[in-house]
């Protein structure tokens, strides 16, 4: 074993570097290596933080955040990075669920007709679709912050729990779109149909139980339930005043937008 860190020089003392946290001992490059250490164990680990980050945001959301907060993190993939993985994979899902459902069950697509306005609606939610969705962790965070103080957290802190709550909704939204394509193979699986407007009542009882899992030891359960109302209530308003802005832009603020939508 070297007695310098190969990467910055410092003088070892231990496996790693106390300087810049690389490995004492880099092996020199082989073919075998390369196979089983850089390719093989960096898969792994990848796959193994991301599990492990998809689960905690499934079923403890609001104690992993708080986890995340107290400086527990080498277990958890980057949160906002495995956001912005999932919204690709939906975005692919529902192209081809789409041309699916287009080309074999017209049945299944809702038709609606559109005018200028409505199209750029839809324009703008398919381009900016990303920004828009991180668009409301600032203001959920604000809530969350506003309403729920006695555990003392900054606005910051309140952000990684927000996104901690985003990243289990786009776990399930990406489970939703997978079954959804199995619509298309008959009878035998309309049983598992989920309508949008369940889906969108499972998901706001997940963020309340985020919520809930993350400040219950706080305050009581009439505490805690008038609190999480008014979460609600203002992300309700914030949510109509970003719909007014998104459709006073498509219609120049003077008119009505005829929006299309799929499923």
């Amino acid at each position: 074993m070297p007695n310098h860190c190969r990467n910055c020089t410092q003088e070892l003392t231990g496996r790693y570097c106390a300087a810049c946290g690389q490995k004492a001992d880099t092996h020199r490059i082989t073919f075998r290596h390369f196979i089983t250490h850089d390719i093989m164990h960096g898969t792994f680990h990848l796959e193994k933080g991301m599990l492990f980050t998809a689960t905690q945001a499934l079923i403890r959301p609001g104690k992993a955040a708080l986890d995340y907060i107290a400086g527990k993190r080498v277990s958890y993939y980057n949160i906002f990075y495995f956001i912005l993985i999932l919204i690709g994979i939906n975005i692919l899902l529902t192209h081809y669920h789409n041309g699916i459902a287009l080309n074999l069950a017209p049945d299944k697509v809702i038709a609606a007709k559109t005018n200028a306005a409505g199209e750029k609606v839809n324009d703008i939610l398919t381009h900016y679709g990303k920004i828009l969705i991180f668009i409301f962790i600032p203001f959920t965070a604000l809530n969350s912050y506003l309403v729920f103080r006695r555990k003392q957290l900054n606005y910051t802190e309140h952000f990684i729990i927000s996104g901690m709550l985003l990243l289990g909704l786009t776990l399930f939204i990406t489970v939703y779109l997978v079954l959804s394509f199995l619509h298309f193979a008959g009878k035998p699986f309309n049983r598992l149909d989920i309508t949008p407007q369940l889906l969108a009542y499972f998901l706001m009882a997940y963020i309340s139980f985020g919520y809930f899992n993350a400040f219950r030891s706080s305050y009581s359960i009439v505490g805690f339930s008038y609190r999480m109302m008014l979460f609600w209530i203002l992300c309700i308003i914030e949510f109509l005043l970003f719909a007014y802005v998104i459709l006073g832009i498509a219609t120049g603020w003077n008119g009505d937008a005829e929006i299309k939508y799929l499923l």
